[in-house]
């Protein structure tokens, strides 16, 4: 029984010493990077449009200073699509808004080069949680309608229901 506290003691005292920047092994104490990044934005799928099936992929992470990276591709149901390089994102709780500048399509209706902006809201796992949800995407905006709409971060555009895969905000 006094081998046991002792050992317990000393667990404790080896947990308080590793903590502190005085390290009785030498061991540097730990760090935190202040590079991590804040938040992430994932997601791929499905939702229903009336013409039929879009396809959905998403990822967006926010580094320490606040800056984002990634990228977003929505698919019609006819094939037409276009991809979005990240210049903003934004998160609260469950929801996250992403925006960019769009780099490729093959609709001619698509402006290469013009901001787009889409939001998602993050349900939870499993098959109890309700589904999760991804706004219809706006494309061919203006010059800083992607900043204005991270910053405002509005949920007018149509909410859409994941019918066949899964978003994650954090």
């Amino acid at each position: 029984m006094r081998i046991r506290h002792l050992a317990l003691g000393s667990a404790a005292a080896f947990a308080v010493a590793a903590c502190s920047d005085a390290s009785p092994l030498g061991l540097p104490a730990p760090t935190f990077d202040a590079d991590a990044p804040r938040h992430h934005v994932l997601g791929s799928g499905h939702v229903q449009q009336a013409a039929g099936l879009r396809e959905f992929t998403f990822h967006a992470v926010e580094a320490a200073d606040g800056s984002a990276t990634g990228s977003y591709q929505i698919v019609l149901a006819n094939g037409l699509f276009f991809e979005t390089d990240v210049t903003c994102m934004a998160v609260t709780g469950n929801t996250g808004w992403i925006a960019g500048t769009i780099r490729a399509s093959n609709a001619a209706a698509v402006v290469i080069g013009s901001a787009s902006t889409v939001y998602v809201i993050d349900n939870g796992e499993g098959g109890a949680a309700p589904a999760d949800i991804v706004s219809l995407a706006t494309f061919n905006g203006a010059a800083g309608a992607d900043l204005a709409f991270c910053a405002n971060r509005p949920l007018v555009l149509p909410p859409l229901t994941v019918t066949d895969g899964n978003v994650q905000v954090r």
